[in-house]
């Protein structure tokens, strides 16, 4: 960082961070005025038994009271689901917003608290998806009362100022940006994540290692981002093997959830959109691949093409990743952080590329969803670069 660059560091809102943190929740909401609170979840939690832990914790505290459970979340989240959620939530009296969940639910509810902000009832009416961001909000608080508790360490939605939404009509995501969109208490309680399998711990994971990287090689990321992001990379590379081998090891939980919300707030402070997510972000809704799946296929192809970008702080990444670069040059280094890069993802089972063929249909359309993703805007792509990556990227 430059001493003459500017930053402004601001985090909004509480972390609560430790084994039985879920255990404070009803607290806060009651700080914060809600007397009846809704439950917003996916399926598969529920039937994990996870949100019955997180309301049994709250009910024998006497308040607030669970309104109810709205576990109708999916993959992404999606315009109509988070219309119908807000919906739902006036039904049953809602006053505050405990998202319990990934990254979809997590944005799914920051999608409901904007609404509420704003007094609209559609999501699209303050988005445009082929942009990815709009920006005419105008920047007022948020207050309506608003908790989340993630379940998986990949996206550090919790703390992101921004949620991604698929709009279901255009089939493309898009970006709605707020300094008040982070949860007013965010609480990182290893006990809610044991129940994740391997698969999925490890492709979040390869989520929150992205944001790392984008926050890092950022044309914007300064002294404060560098630290959270180098931070968080050590604790990645060491504890999320052991995490994916072994689920029920708080101490790899607890360390990967640090990860994830450091990751993501160096990666927002960075304005950390050098090229991972762009991709991710097109591939993704397009052949209905999980977006930690997208990333973690993506880390290592993209880093292996633009060179440019990459060269002049790979020593530095190299060193954080672990890998050894004593009496290299930085070419020589550049050529074993990917070879690392890729040993770590065949160590998780991540697969080296995504089981499809393009066709030349397919690839138009990538290009486009590519190139006007928020992702992309500051750091854009020539044709001929983007046609490389999905070549690495796809079977033969």
């Amino acid at each position: 960082m430059s001493m003459t660059q500017y930053v402004a560091w601001e985090h909004r809102g509480i972390l609560d961070i430790g084994v039985g943190s879920i255990s404070q929740i009803g607290a806060h909401f009651k700080t914060m005025g809600a007397r009846r609170i809704g439950i917003i979840t996916d399926q598969g939690l529920v039937n994990a038994g996870v949100v019955d832990m997180v309301k049994e914790v709250i009910e024998v505290q006497g308040a607030p009271v669970v309104a109810g459970v709205y576990d109708n979340i999916g993959q992404d989240a999606k315009s109509l689901i988070i219309n119908e959620c807000l919906r739902w939530c006036g039904e049953n009296g809602v006053e505050g917003l405990l998202a319990v969940g990934g990254g979809s639910v997590l944005d799914t509810v920051k999608g409901i608290k904007i609404m509420l902000g704003f007094g609209v009832r559609n999501i699209a009416e303050i988005m445009r998806a082929t942009v990815g961001i709009h920006t005419g909000l105008v920047v007022q608080p948020l207050t309506f009362p608003h908790i989340a508790v993630p379940t998986t360490a990949g996206t550090g939605a919790e703390s992101s100022p921004g949620a991604v939404i698929l709009v279901e009509e255009e089939g493309l995501k898009g970006n709605i940006m707020h300094p008040h969109l982070p949860a007013q208490v965010a609480v990182l309680d290893p006990q809610v994540t044991v129940s994740l399998p391997p698969r999925l711990t490890a492709e979040t994971g390869c989520d929150a290692l992205s944001h790392c990287i984008e926050a890092f090689f950022a044309r914007n990321a300064n002294s404060l981002s560098d630290a959270f992001a180098i931070h968080a990379i050590k604790l990645i590379k060491k504890y999320l093997p052991i995490a994916v081998q072994d689920g029920k090891n708080l101490e790899a939980r607890m360390q990967m959830l640090i990860a994830s919300n450091i990751g993501m707030q160096a990666y927002s402070k960075a304005n950390g959109s050098a090229p991972i997510h762009n991709f991710a972000h097109a591939i993704g809704p397009k052949l209905n691949i999980p977006h930690g799946l997208a990333n973690a296929v993506l880390m290592s192809h993209v880093l292996s093409v633009l060179f440019p970008l990459y060269l002049p702080r790979i020593q530095e990444f190299a060193e954080a990743f672990g890998v050894k670069t004593d009496g290299q040059t930085p070419e020589q280094t550049y050529g074993f952080v990917i070879a690392a890069v890729e040993d770590f993802k065949k160590q998780l089972g991540i697969p080296a590329v995504f089981p499809y063929k393009l066709t030349p249909e397919d690839k138009e359309d990538l290009r486009f969803r590519v190139k006007t993703d928020i992702a992309g805007f500051r750091f854009p792509l020539p044709v001929e670069v983007v046609d490389i990556i999905l070549d690495l990227s796809f079977s033969k």
